[in-house]
């Protein structure tokens, strides 16, 4: 993208945020990255909110460049300095759009609910506009990591696999179980805590209702064995992951 396709693509999705009816997400706050001081920028991004700013791999793809003209965030909050959103649109981090749901608990259908119903907001009012969601008919929607093409849908939640996740295995069963792990905040995230972001691994080929079940069904199997190993059984994590 061109600095000038990045400004446009902001422009638009600001139009559209202006004008959500869903009372959820008519009072929320839109900010571009260049009206935000260094301490705001810093905070967003420390609370989670907010994409980090490019490194060696966003800089090298040039998904960096220009940074950070055309960049921003929707947050469904009215002061997002105080407040937590529980539904964001980043615009421009790496691909046009990343669409967020976040949610404390258990509801996985309800903040599935909830994503459809804000993806559905921005579809109509980019529909109104002329523009819609780029798909292919064979491949599915289009984005720009390969390994997210398809339905482009990431369902993650945090599980705490203390025991679990030390042992030699760990993440050969995850693969096993068609599921990725990552740290609490994300791919880059290296420190061990004993907190995992356990999500789908695939993308493409299935609905987004089975592959949200796939990381369900996944992740009820490790809290499983991670129970077994609090009340000192032995765990043969190979055997697990052949059958």
């Amino acid at each position: 993208m061109s600095r000038s396709d990045r400004r446009k693509v902001e422009r638009l999705i600001h139009d559209c945020t202006k004008n959500f009816q869903a009372s959820n997400l008519s009072n929320g706050v839109y900010l571009p990255v260049l009206s935000m001081t260094n301490d705001q920028n810093l905070d967003l991004i420390e609370r989670h909110i907010l994409f980090d700013n490019p490194n060696e791999w966003t800089i090298a793809s040039g998904l960096g460049r220009d940074w950070p003209d055309g960049r921003a965030i929707y947050a469904n909050v009215s002061d997002i300095q105080s407040q937590t959103p529980d539904f964001m649109i980043w615009i421009n981090e790496e691909d046009h759009l990343r669409i967020m749901t976040l949610k404390k608990g258990g509801d996985i259908q309800g903040a599935f609910t909830s994503l459809m119903n804000g993806v559905r907001e921005l579809e109509r009012e980019l529909q109104l506009r002329g523009w819609h969601f780029a798909k292919d008919p064979r491949l599915g929607y289009l984005v720009s990591c390969p390994t997210n093409v398809g339905t482009t849908m990431r369902a993650s939640v945090h599980v705490r696999l203390v025991n679990l996740g030390k042992l030699p295995g760990f993440f050969q069963l995850v693969q096993r179980l068609k599921l990725e792990a990552r740290g609490k905040y994300g791919e880059t995230d290296r420190q061990y805590t004993g907190v995992f972001d356990i999500s789908n691994a695939e993308r493409l080929g299935k609905s987004e209702v089975t592959l949200i079940n796939i990381m369900v069904e996944g992740v009820a199997k490790l809290i499983e064995i991670e129970r077994q190993l609090e009340i000192g059984e032995s765990v043969n994590i190979d055997e697990i992951a052949k059958s």
